[in-house]
């Protein structure tokens, strides 16, 4: 079972449908052109360039890790 974790901090939702795609588009190159096809543990952040600068800030950042099948079950009692 894995587990993925997305943070990501927007202004407005259009911002926040353009930072998922990139997200989107991040994970699928770190997971589906991976070497090692069983490396349990990925993760990644996408940079926005300031306004007028030439500085980057995180806006996002995402992790996806093998968990034990007890931290789902744990999961699925919480939820409810």
């Amino acid at each position: 079972m894995r587990k993925h974790t997305i943070t990501v901090y927007t202004n407005d939702e259009y911002s926040f449908y353009d930072i998922l795609n990139e997200v989107r588009s991040e994970i699928d190159r770190k997971v589906f052109d991976r070497d090692n096809i069983r490396q349990r543990k990925f993760n990644g952040r996408h940079e926005v360039e300031k306004t007028n600068s030439y500085h980057y800030e995180t806006v996002a950042s995402w992790e996806s890790n093998v968990v034990p099948d007890s931290e789902f079950i744990k999961f699925q009692k919480e939820s409810n």
